[in-house]
């Protein structure tokens, strides 16, 4: 994986002498913004409140920041954001924006356990996704009572999976810091039934570094005993506090340059900028984590 620009191409695209030079909404030279990675992108939960005022004006401003990917949230019956999929796909394309990953809940529910796949309703979703673009569908979360039933969990993600595949898209599961605790009658970790029982051609692991460090683990012991798992990540810091909450990229305690020096043992892609706690307000928050992630060396 090339994680750097090179010179000449930095020089050659950042030059204001060249004619036609593509101008980011702030007036500078959105070649400026090229950050040191192929996929940096954001999730719209960071913005979740600003997404739900206005939705165009927040994506416009997050092109101005520099931002050319978003990770979705919050689909239903055939919407985002209080507008078609296809027109929330269309506001994206108008600002220079690809949506290549989206978080959709899959749980136990959204699966027929007497055909042994997904519901009609769940593959509708995916297929929707996949209409758009998308390359992702990724389960954000596992619900409180699917914990309890992890053997059942993995068949309805290995369907998931596989109804990915023939759409075209990728599945994927995100973790937060709960998938670190025994569940199951051989009292594995969460994780470890995810990692060992889900056929990894049919599931990704998208990493929230944040979360596993909250559970007291280190990401690199989990990208060296797994790697090339780990597709996508989720880069928000921990701050130095009693409670840990999530700070900007850059301002907490996360050594994000060791993790980031095995990206290709990891497997990482795609690098998604999040935040849950905010120090001033969302916006400014996601400005300034994305600065920072772009001083990072490694």
């Amino acid at each position: 994986m090339k994680h750097y620009i090179s010179r000449r191409h930095f020089l050659k695209n950042t030059s204001l002498a060249l004619t036609g030079t593509a101008m980011a909404a702030d007036g500078l030279p959105s070649s400026l913004f090229a950050p040191p990675v192929a996929h940096l992108g954001l999730q719209l939960w960071s913005v979740r409140e600003d997404m739900k005022k206005d939705a165009a004006g927040t994506v416009k401003a997050l092109a101005g920041m520099g931002y050319r990917e978003l990770e979705g949230f919050g689909y239903s019956d055939g919407s985002m954001f209080g507008m078609p999929l296809a027109d929330f796909s269309r506001l994206l394309k108008d600002n220079g924006i690809k949506m290549p990953s989206v978080h959709h809940m899959v749980t136990s529910k959204d699966f027929d356990a007497g055909k042994k796949e997904l519901t009609d309703a769940a593959k509708k979703a995916i297929d929707n996704f996949a209409s758009i673009g998308t390359r992702y569908v990724v389960c954000p979360y596992m619900a409180d009572d699917d914990r309890l039933k992890m053997p059942d969990m993995v068949q309805v993600y290995q369907a998931a999976g596989e109804y990915a595949k023939k759409a075209g898209v990728r599945f994927g599961y995100h973790n937060h810091n709960f998938e670190f605790e025994k569940r199951g009658p051989d009292n594995r970790l969460i994780i470890e039934w995810l990692l060992h029982e889900v056929d990894p051609k049919l599931m990704t692991l998208e990493m929230d570094i944040y979360w596993v460090a909250y559970a007291n683990h280190n990401p690199l012991d989990w990208i060296k005993l797994y790697p090339g798992r780990w597709e996508l990540c989720h880069v928000k810091d921990m701050a130095k506090t009693e409670k840990r909450e999530t700070v900007e990229v850059g301002d907490g305690s996360i050594d994000f340059v060791s993790i980031f020096k095995q990206s290709l043992k990891a497997g990482l892609k795609y690098y998604i900028v999040e935040l849950e706690n905010y120090v001033t307000t969302p916006m400014e928050g996601v400005k300034r984590a994305r600065q920072n992630f772009l001083k990072l060396k490694f």
